[in-house]
C-alpha cells in the first residue's frame, strides 16, 4: 500500500510538471508578433513611419508619437484603449482587426518614437 502512495504522488508530480513546462503550450504569442510590421500595415498611413502625423493624419488630428509631453502623460492602458476603440470619425477601432496580443505588441512601437 505504501508503494502505491509513492507511485501516485510521483505520477501527480510528473503530470503537473508536464502541464506546467510543456513547450507545446504557448504562454504568450507576443514573441511571434512582428509589431513593427503591424504598425507599418495599420498605423503609418496616419501616424507616419517616424511617428509624426502624415498629411492625412494631420487632417484627422492623429497623435504625434514623438511628442515627449504626450509620451510622459499617456499610459500603456490608454494607448491600448485608443487602438481598440479608435475615435469616432477620426480613427477606426482595431479591436475587430487585431488580436489583444497584437494590440499590446504595438505599445512598445508607439513608445519607441518618444525615445528619438
Amino acid at each position: 500500500m505504501y508503494k502505491m502512495g509513492i507511485f501516485a504522488a510521483a505520477l501527480i508530480a510528473v503530470i503537473t510538471g508536464m502541464v506546467t513546462f510543456s513547450p507545446g503550450i504557448p504562454i504568450s504569442k507576443a514573441a511571434d508578433i512582428d509589431a513593427k510590421k503591424l504598425y507599418m500595415t495599420h498605423c503609418k498611413t496616419c501616424h507616419g513611419e517616424d511617428g509624426k502625423p502624415t498629411d492625412l493624419g494631420i487632417g484627422l488630428e492623429a497623435r504625434d508619437f514623438t511628442d515627449a509631453a504626450w509620451q510622459a502623460k499617456a499610459t500603456d492602458e490608454q494607448i491600448i484603449k485608443q487602438i481598440n476603440d479608435g475615435t469616432p470619425e477620426k480613427m477606426m477601432p482595431f479591436k475587430e482587426k487585431l488580436t489583444p496580443d497584437e494590440v499590446k505588441a504595438l505599445v512598445p512601437v508607439v513608445r519607441s518614437f518618444g525615445k528619438k
